[in-house]
């Protein structure tokens, strides 16, 4: 539904709301998709809100909720009528109550916990153990499981039973007597075999899986790798502890590119959007690095200090400094880039660091060599010195090459160490090369001209 749809469904549903012609707007709302509820629901006020999600089905209303930010769900549900809020909570899945409840106030946790069905808590609960960034925080345990000595009429029985309940049911999979994961079938496999079937000769063996403990983006880059829609989460003894859906893989992948393009910015990633976070927040996030970055930018004042003489002889040389520390850092930013998002897709690791240089050397001196030609011509017009022109375009040269290569190894040696890759942001590598471009320039120039 386009936005103009948005606009004139909500106009409707004002209307309506205001003639109290609810069972119009029931009907309304069956011809909307969750996700444009939600959009609704953020431009109604709360009361309005609040007869929408009790005019709606339970499962629908339990799915709109999971669009909406964590304070606006547990505001909600805080506000509906008991009897109805426990029956929402009861439709949503363990998971998406599991990141609730770690994303609000303990004292409003505890309001929401006690709202939940009791076979349910001991879900909710294994959940809450596992980090938010792990593969087991992100996992649902709503998945169907059966015996690989069952036949395939045993299985869609089972499934028959269970199927409701579960909302992942698209592949079963299949366990040993000890939960081990040995194989997996579609549901379409599954259909299509004769019922006496042993599950065992129609499964596939060769499952990929991940281990619970693994970060998030392993998990995104395994689907992304293998096409999945649902990736299968074992423990280090190899049971099948949870599942991964498509859906919350894109909710990784957002998650993830948001945290990256933050710290590329010289930024610490927001925990709330933009316009939700406090004018403290926004502070406390950027302030750090700014502090950080003036105080390593200090070092260039110092380099000009220690050239005072050398630029009282020759004022023509200031005239170039932007070019080197501008070109540098646009050099460097530009391969750190590369090797980030190379890292970030599994193109590239770390045992590539030998072929990373040698690649990143030869394309660096290509550069290089043809950004001193145009230097050389630049600085001779620009000054009338030969002598000047030549040191420009050593110093284009040999800027490019450090700063190509400092761009491209930081994130590399940083991956090494445990660092994350998007740490060695755009403000970083641009204020180092600018201490490495000043300090080359100023040794080349005094080389050349002779300068004492």
């Amino acid at each position: 539904m386009g936005e103009r749809n948005i606009v004139s469904f909500k106009e409707s549903a004002e209307e309506m709301l205001a003639s109290q012609d609810y069972e119009a707007l029931r009907e309304l709302l069956e011809e909307l998709h969750p996700y444009e509820v939600a959009t609704l629901l953020e431009e109604l006020e709360e009361p309005e809100q609040l007869i929408i999600l009790e005019l709606m089905s339970t499962d629908m209303a339990a799915e709109t909720l999971e669009h909406l930010e964590y304070e606006d769900q547990y505001r909600l549900l805080d506000h509906l009528e008991d009897t109805v809020a426990r029956k929402i909570i009861a439709a949503m899945p363990s998971d998406v109550i599991a990141d609730l409840v770690m994303a609000i106030h303990p004292h409003q946790a505890q309001k929401i916990l006690g709202m939940v069905p009791e076979e349910y808590l001991q879900k909710i609960e294994y959940l809450m153990t596992y980090p938010e960034d792990s593969a087991g925080g992100i996992m649902s345990l709503e998945y169907i499981a059966v015996r690989e000595r069952w036949t395939v009429e045993r299985v869609i029985e089972h499934f028959r039973k269970v199927g409701r309940k579960e909302s992942i049911a698209s592949y079963i999979y299949v366990v040993d007597n000890i939960g081990q994961l040995v194989g997996v079938v579609s549901l379409k496999e599954l259909l299509l075999s004769h019922p006496k079937t042993p599950i065992s000769e129609i499964m596939h063996t060769n499952v990929v899986a991940i281990p619970v403990d693994a970060d998030q983006e392993e998990a995104a880059k395994l689907m992304s790798q293998y096409d999945l829609l649902v990736l299968p989460v074992v423990d280090s003894r190899g049971r099948l502890v949870g599942v991964i859906t498509a859906d919350d893989i894109m909710d990784v992948i957002e998650e993830e590119s948001t945290e990256d393009i933050h710290k590329l910015g010289g930024s610490k990633p927001l925990d709330l959007p933009y316009m939700h976070s406090s004018l403290i927040t926004l502070f406390s996030k950027r302030i750090n690095w700014l502090i950080f970055l003036f105080a390593v930018q200090a070092v260039t004042s110092n380099i000009l200090k220690h050239f005072q003489s050398v630029l009282s002889s020759v004022v023509a040389l200031s005239f170039f400094i932007p070019l080197f520390t501008d070109t540098g850092g646009n050099s460097g930013t530009q391969a750190s880039s590369l090797i980030i998002r190379s890292l970030a897709l599994g193109e590239v690791t770390t045992k590539d660091a030998t072929r990373i240089l040698i690649k990143e050397l030869q394309v660096s001196a290509m550069l290089g060599a043809t950004m001193g030609i145009v230097g050389y011509f630049f600085a001779w017009a620009v000054a009338g010195s030969v002598e000047i022109a030549i040191a420009v375009a050593i110093t284009l040269f040999v800027v490019l090459v450090v700063s190509s290569t400092i761009g491209a190894m930081l994130p590399i040696i940083g991956s090494k160490l445990g660092i994350d890759p998007a740490v060695f942001s755009a403000p970083l590598i641009t204020t180092v090369v600018d201490i490495v471009a000043l300090t080359l320039y100023f040794n080349i120039a005094t080389l050349i001209l002779g300068i004492k």
